[in-house]
């Protein structure tokens, strides 16, 4: 019926020629069972970083009826509230889960799930000059401007046509009349990967 201490008895009736047997009795201990975590997993299986993003995680628990309780141990990447794991950054989310015993079950041994949170897409837009169509002047300059993606990296202008124009920073000094041709560049860090 349930775990604990079961004590038992033995009685035994007499008859003409015996008296009845002195009751025995016997203590039996009906030890707790085992119960374990089992179907632990996220979804998605592979989320991509977000700032303040989240997904969920379930697991299928022991039969002592305690809920399933998720933790982290890695609060850097990710943090857990109910069910709700909530992205600090990308990397390996490192996620526990753990019920608790009853009378009659003991506590389900830990489990743990690793989650790699991926790094986010970043794009650079509003890629411009100023002014938009340059006359060549010796030592004439002009500017560029862009708006980049979500990471902590700068991005950075270049060109590709040294002979007709160079670049320092923002300033694009005009060499010779011609194609100018420019680039930008945006790396990764630890939540974004490098733009296009």
């Amino acid at each position: 019926v349930s775990a604990g201490a079961c004590s038992l008895t033995a009685n035994q009736a007499g008859n003409g020629n015996y008296s009845a047997a002195p009751q025995a009795t016997l203590n039996v201990t009906i030890g707790q069972a085992a119960q374990a975590i089992t179907a632990f997993s996220a979804s998605p299986a592979s989320p991509v970083f977000a700032p303040g993003g989240t997904f969920t995680v379930s697991a299928t628990g022991g039969a002592s009826g305690n809920p399933v309780v998720f933790g982290t141990t890695t609060s850097a990447v990710c943090t857990v509230s109910g069910n709700t794991v909530t992205m600090v950054s990308a990397g390996a989310c490192s996620l526990t889960a753990n019920q608790a015993g009853n009378g009659n079950y003991t506590a389900a041994p830990q489990v743990a799930l690793n989650v790699a949170i991926g790094q986010a897409v970043q794009v650079i837009t509003n890629f411009v000059a100023t002014p938009g169509a340059p006359v060549y002047a010796p030592g004439g300059s002009f500017t560029v401007a862009a708006t980049g993606g979500a990471s902590t990296s700068p991005v950075l202008f270049a060109t590709t046509t040294p002979a007709v124009c160079t670049v320092s920073g923002n300033t694009v000094t005009t060499m010779a009349a011609g194609v100018c041709a420019l680039t930008a560049n945006q790396a990764a860090d630890g939540n974004y990967t490098a733009a296009p």
